[in-house]
């Protein structure tokens, strides 16, 4: 999303146990891309597979998911 000629993106964080796991936990807003990579490097664990955060950039008004993540 561009507001003020920002690009915003995000991160879906999503359950890792119980009944709901798998399903999604939240989402983390960032202003810049570095600033996602920085949080998704935090959360990413290559054991988690298809757990790990998926992440987003809003482009024209529409959350595109990003590839390689």
């Amino acid at each position: 999303m561009v507001l003020g000629g920002v690009t915003m993106y995000k991160l879906r964080i999503y359950k890792l146990s119980g009944i709901d796991k798998g399903n999604l936990d939240h989402e983390e807003f960032f202003n810049t891309k570095e600033q996602m990579d920085k949080r998704y490097d935090e959360l990413f664990k290559k054991d988690l597979y298809g757990l790990n955060p998926t992440a987003w950039e809003q482009i024209d008004n529409e959350w595109k998911r990003l590839e390689g993540y």
